[in-house]
């Protein structure tokens, strides 16, 4: 997997050392103020879209048990029918969370002003509220947008989860702290990488199994578990482009932060899908190459024993499943499971159905209104690949021609068709019905 090396840390140092500076000589202007300065020259009046506050939510009730951190500014709050093994439990997993996305380099939660009886995070085990992060409203006090928060878990959360369930909301509660104006589906799509970065487990649920099993569905809005399953895109997104060390999605996200100067929503732009096409650009990378990349490298989960990291991440159960065999030549294929901006479709050929040809042609013709990558891989007896060629993604005629010369190692022939939408994602909208799209696929002998 080729890795590429993202240019954020050094866009954010340039930035801090340009205020730094400026602060250093006593420049009367601040950074706050020379921030200001620029919004009103280029844009008085902000005509982007918008996303509404998190509303403030009143912390559960009845928590008469509470464990304070040694350690952390970190506090778990329960019932009286919690076990106090459970709440150790629970704090335990709390304290690594917090220590291991310090060390990853995340900023800390905002002190929410003692509402939990001290500055520090705090967890709730209660069936008062649905699992997961919750806000008291934006601090008025930040240079950015920020929100004070807490975390929700259900108190009867097993043993054997809770580790993840308890990482996964707190990484719910730091991210929705860290932009409240980003997405819903974005949050669980982090919280879940990250808390399968810290446990070895992708979040509280099998958004991930779910995600490979239907992979006709898009990334984050649409993705499987209202969002979770796109865990799977940023553990190949950080595996490209850092060397999976986690950078590259800690800054895309500061990447997205913003402020909002005016007006009872927040800005919501840039979000993450902007901020994330910015930063692979910026490497000399293009956005929908990952895509089509991805796309092929999930077929071989459970298949091979590829070396790419996101191969080796998942379970050998985790298989993208064949949506159709092909057994003559000439054949055509309606597929009439429509796909999801970046969904895909996997449809395959053996040997014994191009015998006597050693070149073949694939046309694919999708339905008008999205963009569509067309690969074709070649596999040998193993299913390892042999090799692979694509088409370029298809403009405004949504159609795409594949001549192959067939390789004599080859055993099976895979093609993967991917539905790159119409243009960047919004994951403050469900698009994913709007842009489903079908598709056809011919494959005929090119020789005799």
């Amino acid at each position: 997997m080729p890795r590429v090396k993202s240019n954020l840390v050094c866009i954010a140092i340039a930035i801090a050392l340009q205020t730094q500076s400026a602060l250093a000589q006593g420049d009367l202007l601040g950074a706050d103020e020379m921030a200001e300065a620029i919004v009103s020259m280029t844009s008085r009046v902000w005509t982007g879209p918008r996303t509404p506050r998190p509303e403030p939510t009143a912390r559960p009730e009845g928590a008469s048990k509470l464990i304070r951190s040694a350690y952390a500014l970190v506090s778990v709050h329960a019932g009286p029918g919690v076990e106090d093994v459970h709440l150790r439990s629970a704090m335990r997993a709390l304290e690594e969370a917090r220590s291991r996305l310090d060390a990853m380099g995340w900023p800390g939660l905002l002190p929410d002003g003692d509402r939990g009886g001290d500055p520090g995070l705090d967890l709730y085990l209660s069936h008062d509220l649905p699992a997961g992060a919750h806000s008291d409203g934006l601090v008025p006090w930040s240079y950015l947008d920020r929100a004070s928060t807490f975390a929700v878990i259900d108190p009867a959360t097993p043993r054997s989860s809770l580790d993840a369930c308890v990482t996964e909301a707190y990484a719910k509660a730091l991210l929705m702290s860290l932009d409240p104006a980003e997405a819903r589906p974005w949050r669980r799509a982090t919280a879940a990488w990250l808390t399968w970065e810290i446990t070895g487990q992708p979040g509280c649920n099998e958004a991930l199994t779910q995600q490979q099993a239907e992979p006709h569905r898009s990334w984050v809005t649409g993705g499987a578990d209202a969002g979770a399953g796109g865990a799977l895109l940023l553990a190949y997104l950080s595996a490209r482009h850092d060397g999976a060390r986690g950078r590259f999605v800690r800054d895309v996200w500061g990447l997205a932060s913003q402020r909002t100067w005016e007006g009872a929503e927040l800005r919501a732009d840039p979000d993450l899908w902007s901020a994330i096409e910015t930063a692979i650009g910026l490497s000399g990378d293009e956005l929908l190459d990952n895509v089509e990349e991805l796309a092929v490298l999930r077929w071989f989960v459970g298949r091979t024993n590829r070396e790419d990291a996101i191969v080796r991440a998942l379970d050998s159960d985790m298989q993208a499943p064949l949506s159709r065999e092909m057994r003559r030549l000439p054949t055509r294929v309606v597929e009439r499971q429509p796909l999801a901006p970046f969904g895909s479709s996997y449809l395959a050929m053996g040997a014994d159905a191009w015998t006597g040809h050693s070149r073949l042609r694939a046309w694919l013709r999708g339905e008008y209104g999205v963009h569509w990558s067309f690969v074709a891989v070649q596999l040998d007896g193993d299913g390892n690949e042999i090799t692979r060629i694509s088409a370029p993604p298809t403009g405004a005629e949504p159609k795409a021609y594949l001549p192959i010369q067939v390789h004599e190692k080859a055993q099976r022939l895979l093609f993967v068709v991917t539905n790159l939408g119409s243009g960047l994602p919004d994951a403050d909208h469900d698009e994913a019905e709007v842009q489903q799209r079908a598709f056809q696929l011919i494959v005929d002998g090119a020789d005799g």
